[in-house]
């Protein structure tokens, strides 16, 4: 089934802060501690001949609190909702039409919104606080009350570890938000800082790189891709473009 009609980028109603120069940081891949439970890595990548740069951060689920937040009426830059919710790591989330309602589901804190996506797309979710991230197609959502926070996207990149099929190599290039869970159990949240990535080069470079990606999930991109850390760490942060109205937030501890 094709994807619904989206518009991925409402107008911005603030001017951002300007993303850090990647070639002003050491893009070395080594994991550093921003906080119980959570690390970050700023790795570089060659894609098609191209210099790439990628934030990454990594949780520990057991050391750290993660929730969806949801507020269509309300949409904010990454940046601006970590101001708002003082969160350790904020991300942008699922997709979004013009009056910035998701076009998938989203549960936030237990409340259900939006309608899941059929036949297509991925939905990463804690259920009893565990992370899982399925594959839509294969199993599809079910209603289930030990889901306290989802968040929807297309497509899934990487399934027990190999790339998806079928995911498009002639799309366009943008910057890209992505989630993923590594052998590990742990959770990858991650943001490709220059538009030059294609979501076949995204996938093939999860499934082969040494963030030992299990299963991989595509985010909103282009101008909603944002990650942000508190501080000291917001000269390595990168905000989004626009205003989204969904986030993954996280709390160290």
């Amino acid at each position: 089934m094709a994807p619904p009609a989206v518009t991925y980028y409402p107008t911005p109603t603030a001017i951002p802060a300007v993303p850090p120069t990647p070639t002003s940081l050491v893009y070395d891949g080594r994991w550093q501690i921003k906080a119980p439970g959570i690390e970050y890595a700023l790795i570089e990548a060659t894609q098609d001949g191209r210099r790439e740069w990628i934030l990454v951060a990594r949780v520990q689920p057991r050391r750290a609190r993660m929730r969806v937040a949801y507020a269509p009426d309300a949409p904010k830059t990454v940046r601006e909702w970590h101001l708002t919710s003082q969160a350790d790591l904020v991300v942008n989330a699922g997709f979004f039409d013009q009056q910035n309602r998701t076009t998938g589901l989203v549960v936030a804190d237990g409340q259900v919104f939006g309608r899941s996506y059929v036949g297509f797309g991925g939905m990463f979710a804690l259920r009893s606080g565990a992370p899982s991230l399925q594959w839509l197609r294969d199993e599809p959502y079910r209603p289930d009350a030990s889901i306290t926070q989802a968040v929807q996207g297309f497509p899934m990149l990487v399934v027990d570890g190999a790339v998806v099929e079928g995911i498009p190599e002639s799309d366009r290039r943008h910057r890209r938000t992505f989630v993923a869970l590594d052998r590990s159990g742990r959770v990858l949240l991650g943001v490709t800082q220059l538009a030059q990535w294609r979501l076949s080069d995204l996938a093939i470079y999860l499934a082969t790189s040494d963030l030992d990606v299990w299963r991989a999930l595509n985010l909103d991109g282009g101008g909603s891709s944002g990650l942000w850390l508190s501080q000291p760490h917001t000269s390595i942060s990168m905000n989004s473009l626009d205003p989204v109205p969904t986030v993954i937030l996280v709390w160290a501890g």
